[in-house]
This record gives structure tokens, sequence and C-alpha cells, in this order.
């Protein structure tokens, strides 16, 4: 577990479960491996825009509609960061486990409704065989996060790359 997570929930004094897996890099094998329905684990993408970064924090069965994420930081154009970019962030957590709290790195939060209302979260804690579950009112409070609607499920989205740019697509049925 990121030691920085970890003291940043217990100055928080948050009510947490840790998870250890095997290892996985996406958020899906993430999910399957801390047997959690994909849509309640966190999946976290960086966001490159005008003032700086932002994490887009949505369920790992959704893609990130940039359009709709654009409209709530209100900030002009937006585009995900590159790996370079997110290495210069957030230089000592691994790619693929960033945890979904933006103060651990001084970045705005922005969290998908879908993930934000449900019961629990599970999300990365820092390294890829780490994941803790919280209940996602104690994720609200700690995440001081903006809510807002910018997560496209990934079956809605034709040829799907974890980012959607305008309204989803219908895959025809072959």
């Amino acid at each position: 577990m990121y030691q920085r997570l970890e003291e940043f929930l217990g100055a928080k004094q948050a009510q947490y479960e840790v998870l250890t897996h095997t290892g996985a890099v996406t958020a899906q094998e993430q999910a399957a491996l801390t047997h959690t329905p994909g849509r309640v684990f966190a999946k976290v993408v960086v966001v490159k825009e005008r003032d700086g970064f932002v994490l887009a924090v949505l369920p790992a069965t959704s893609v990130l509609d940039l359009d709709r994420l654009k409209g709530l930081i209100r900030h002009g154009e937006i585009r995900p960061a590159t790996v370079d970019e997110i290495g210069r962030v957030i230089p000592d957590c691994v790619p693929g486990a960033i945890p979904p709290f933006g103060a651990l790195f001084g970045l705005p939060t922005y969290v998908d409704r879908t993930l934000a209302n449900g019961r629990e979260i599970t999300m990365p804690a820092g390294d890829l065989a780490t994941a803790i579950r919280m209940r996602a009112a104690e994720f609200r409070r700690l995440s001081a996060a903006c809510i807002g609607d910018f997560a496209v499920p990934e079956s809605l989205v034709a040829g799907s790359s974890g980012v959607a740019r305008g309204r989803p697509r219908r895959r025809r049925a072959r």
C-alpha cells in the first residue's frame, strides 16, 4: 500500500479494508482479483486541463467522456495526460494503481455520480497488488470531490480505448 495513502487515511481516521491480490494492471483486472464488480471498482484517469491536472474517477466498467468532464471543469480544452506527464505529477505511485484522492497529489478530484452514489467503492491503493474498500459515504468525505456525470458504460462505446469524446455510439450486433 502506498505510504502517503496510508498516512492520509490514518490522519483522517478513515474506515477501510485492505485487499491484497496477485497483481494486475487494469482496473477491470484488479476488480476481478478482488472479487469486486467492475461498476464499484474505481478507475483513475489523470487529465490535463488549462490550469494543470485533475483526477477523474469512474467505474472500471466505464470510459471517460471528455466532453462531459470538460463541462464540469469549465476551463477550456482537456485531454488525457501522457505517461510522462503522469510520471511528473505523480512520481511516487505506480500508473494503473493511482489512489482516487487528488489531495495526495495537490490535484482536484472529479468523481462520476454512478460510483459516488453506490454503497461501497473498491479502489487502487498505490501498487498493482493492493486495493482498499470503503463505504461510498466515507469515500465522499475523504475525497472532497466534485461529483458529476462523465462516465459512459464501455459497452456503449465502439472500439473503446478508455476515453471517449462526445456521445456514445451503440455497437452493432454481429
